[in-house]
């Protein structure tokens, strides 16, 4: 053997010997991010996570980690780039297509989630959690009928799942078919008969049928199990102006959102609560809050509308009204037909 020979047998002993040495320290990396997770140190699991990228930019498992652990924190936008980072090294990872289509969901990218977790149907395990998370994507979508085809995919596989029994009651009462969403909702009942959101959507159903009585009873039965649950609080405030309690509303709202600022539906309330007491001032401004929050809020166009033509502006109120009866209310039909034909 030359010396040239020994040299080459040389530098791809060395060569492999480090790669077996990146290899090892990428692992490590990776194996102390995991532990760092488990144990809730989520900081420390990103240090690590990108510790096991430096040493190898294209390890697509560390980028999918750290995805999640950017979920769990809800950097939304961070896990999403983490996501396409892993993807980009590893077209054919099914766990960061699932954990992007959730990441999307959660910042209301609700096509780019159904697309991604399409592409794992039928692929990704287990199948149902595909199902549940697309039932959420057109349910945030407004798409019921789509939603509730899936979480009725979900429970093929799952039978005992109470989350999609509830999703599907909420599906089913936004499509107003009232008597499917209140079976959905005993369901639930039957497999937690202390499920507040149960309660809460069975006490919405009975507010749309006007029987205020029972609505009152599950609102209350509700919040026994949950005092500070802020949708219970604002659906019993609601039901409250429904039935010429202003007073008693405009508490549970306010208290709602004390507790959930974020919940558009308690400014519409409130914003009710002042267009009742003839404050079209604040009344106004709280309809546009809630507008501006949520574009299409059961509802607040119709109020607006009305509140427009008690100031004496019919176009305005035509515009209100058309956009309600744009978006399916009868209300707002019946109140576009009679002032703006």
């Amino acid at each position: 053997m030359n010396k040239l020979s020994l040299w080459f047998i040389l530098i791809i002993v060395l060569s492999a010997c480090g790669e077996v040495r990146q290899n090892q320290r990428k692992k490590h990396f990776l194996h102390k991010g995991n532990i760092a997770v488990k144990e809730k140190l989520y900081p420390e699991a990103i240090r690590y996570y990108k510790s096991a990228i430096e040493v190898d930019a294209s390890y697509a498992q560390a980028h999918n980690n750290l995805g999640i652990v950017y979920m769990k924190l809800e950097k939304y936008h961070d896990a999403v780039v983490a996501f396409d980072a892993c993807l980009g090294h590893d077209g054919n990872f099914t766990d960061a297509y699932f954990n992007r289509g959730n990441a999307n969901i959660e910042l209301k990218n609700y096509y780019a989630a159904i697309d991604d977790l399409e592409s794992i149907e039928g692929v990704y395990q287990p199948v149902e959690s595909v199902y549940f998370s697309k039932g959420l994507a057109f349910f945030g979508l407004k798409k019921y009928d789509s939603a509730a085809h899936n979480f009725t995919r979900v429970l093929q596989f799952d039978s005992l799942n109470l989350e999609s029994y509830l999703n599907l009651a909420s599906s089913q009462y936004y499509l107003k078919n009232y008597s499917d969403a209140r079976n959905f909702v005993l369901r639930a009942l039957e497999l937690d008969p202390k499920s507040t959101d149960a309660q809460n959507i069975l006490g919405m159903i009975h507010t749309d049928l006007k029987d205020y009585d029972k609505a009152l009873d599950c609102f209350n039965q509700g919040l026994a199990l949950k005092s500070n649950d802020a949708y219970l609080l604002n659906n019993r405030g609601y039901m409250r102006l429904l039935t010429n309690h202003p007073d008693k509303a405009l508490e549970d709202i306010n208290e709602s959102i004390l507790i959930d600022a974020e919940n558009p539906w308690a400014y519409r309330n409130k914003a009710i609560y002042y267009y009742m007491k003839g404050d079209d001032v604040n009344a106004e401004r709280l309809f546009l809050q809630s507008i501006d929050m949520h574009n299409s809020i059961s509802l607040s166009h119709f109020y607006l509308g009305n509140l427009m033509l008690r100031k004496g502006n019919q176009a305005r109120a035509c515009t209100e009204f058309l956009v309600s009866r744009e978006l399916g209310e009868l209300e707002g039909e019946k109140a576009h037909l009679q002032y703006c034909q």
